[in-house]
């Protein structure tokens, strides 16, 4: 039988495990928060998982009595709920955005230029010439979002997915989209110069007036009999 103080010791040591493996709740300064309410701006505040959405109570107050857009740049936003929030032409460069909720937000000419936006979802959220240059996407859920002339050039998408996705004059210069699902996406007059394809999954995706595509970019893609292309290209049909 083992002596109640050695119990109580591994008791603690169990504790203390199950802390360092579910790792610390998402919380933000209550400082930072009240200085967001009473100023719109909060450049590098520590906001982890507020709740910013566009229903939400009393935090709608904070777009509509805000005549100007909210600076948030740099600020920390991981697991922020910002679903539907009116975020049009906020600052958010260089914010970390990582598993965010962002779905139907309006990110509408949003600077989000070396943003983090890992795991987020964006799912038809309105991005229309928002500028993500450089920013970093990889798994975002994008389905059904419009990026209509948004700046992505340099951005990473890796296994983002894009399905269903409104990429119409949109500069895809440089990006990162492998392994990004494409299905059905339109990409009209989309800028696609030097941009990585491999493994993308094109089926059913518009790229019939895509700009800078090659073939050697489509050789390392897959599609299928509705995906859309120039002429002179061609691609292999997805296993």
């Amino acid at each position: 039988m083992y002596p109640i103080d050695a119990m109580i010791g591994r008791a603690a040591l169990a504790l203390l495990a199950l802390t360092a493996i579910s790792g610390p709740t998402p919380a933000f300064e209550s400082q930072d928060r009240d200085r967001l309410w009473q100023t719109g701006a909060c450049s590098g505040c520590d906001l982890r998982g507020i709740d910013l959405s566009g229903n939400a109570r009393p935090h709608s107050t904070l777009f509509s009595s805000n005549p100007r857009p909210l600076d948030l740049s740099g600020a920390d936003l991981r697991q922020a709920v910002l679903h539907q929030a009116p975020l049009g032409r906020a600052m958010l460069r260089g914010a970390n955005l990582a598993g965010a909720s962002l779905g139907e937000a309006d990110l509408r000419r949003a600077d989000l230029r070396d943003a983090d936006l890992t795991g987020a979802s964006l799912v038809q959220a309105n991005l229309a010439s928002a500028r993500l240059d450089e920013a970093t996407l990889t798994d975002a859920d994008l389905r059904q979002a419009s990026l209509d002339g948004a700046r992505l050039s340099g951005a990473v998408l890796a296994r983002a997915d894009l399905e269903g996705a409104n990429l119409a004059r949109a500069s895809l210069s440089g990006a990162d989209l492998t392994d990004a699902r494409l299905r059905r996406a339109f990409l009209s007059e989309t800028d696609l110069h030097g941009a990585d394809l491999r493994r993308a999954d094109l089926a059913g995706a518009d790229l019939s007036a895509a700009q800078g595509l090659t073939q050697k970019q489509l050789d390392d893609a897959c599609g299928n009999a509705a995906t859309r292309l120039p002429s002179w290209l061609t691609v292999r049909f997805c296993d």
